[in-house]
């Protein structure tokens, strides 16, 4: 019920603050020093923007303000923006352990958040060694057969599937790897269900060459694709599935020219 309340009221603060840091949009909120016992609770919000150094303190916010009740539980809220708090991270990191210590992620927006704010919450949003990039359809890849029309045409377009390699061959030709797809800012494995709905397991179903494109360049035929239960699989992925299913796609690399 606690955590329900405090989320209720971060949901309400991505559209309205009641004091500076006033307008921009809210990037992180952290409910710190966590002690849910007690009548009054902590809360870090970092807003996106720059602002004026140091915190912006509201006490004593009720966490029934929705009933219309001024009473326990209570939330005292910490705001400030997320440059000033990056800015200290670097600095002096020592005077924001307070915040850091026996926290809980309650929000966030990555693409706010530089790398060391998203380091000293535990924040992982994709699993080491993802690659991210697109499919080609075998119409696509025929129309654009080189590596910068085929990189320059999906430049706007956000990367729609990630790949964690699971086994490479000495010669870099072929390689074997778990698909994954961003899941609410978080790149998760592809149950053997959910790649069903995907253009690219439909294409090899039905006989249709595909090839993924991935930032950098690097370009792989599709050749099949086979269900995998591997305990050392969870290793490799942020979140394992609870069947231990994962579907692997093994893949060629192909070489087109560089350029037009």
């Amino acid at each position: 019920m606690l955590r329900a309340l405090l989320e209720d009221l971060i949901e309400h603060f991505k559209s309205v603050y009641p004091s500076p840091p006033l307008h921009f949009p809210l990037a992180l909120a952290v409910w710190f020093s966590k002690n849910p016992q007690s009548p009054e609770q902590s809360i870090l919000a970092l807003f996106e923007g720059t602002g004026k150094d140091g915190f912006v303190e509201l006490k004593n916010l009720s966490l029934l303000w929705k009933t219309g009740r001024s009473e326990p539980p209570f939330a005292n809220v910490y705001s400030t923006s997320v440059e000033y708090f990056a800015r200290v991270l670097v600095q002096e990191p020592e005077t924001l352990k307070n915040y850091i210590d026996n926290s809980e992620v309650l929000f966030f927006d990555k693409k706010f958040l530089p790398k060391p704010v998203l380091d000293a919450f535990g924040i992982l949003t994709e699993p080491a060694g993802l690659l991210k990039g697109w499919y080609v359809s075998a119409f696509d890849y025929e129309k654009e057969n080189t590596t910068g029309r085929l990189l320059s045409s999906r430049g706007n377009i956000r990367p729609e599937v990630g790949l964690v390699k699971t086994q490479e061959s000495d010669d870099f030709e072929h390689c074997r790897g778990l698909l994954h797809v961003e899941v609410s800012q978080r790149w998760l494995p592809l149950s053997p269900g959910g790649i069903t709905s995907y253009s690219y397991y439909s294409d090899f179903r039905n006989d249709q060459p595909g090839y993924f494109i991935f930032e950098g360049g690097s370009l792989y035929k599709i050749l099949k694709f086979e269900v995998k239960t591997e305990p050392n699989y969870a290793t490799l992925v942020l979140e394992a599935p609870r069947d231990g299913r994962y579907p692997e796609v093994y893949l060629r690399a192909v070489h087109p020219h560089l350029s037009a």
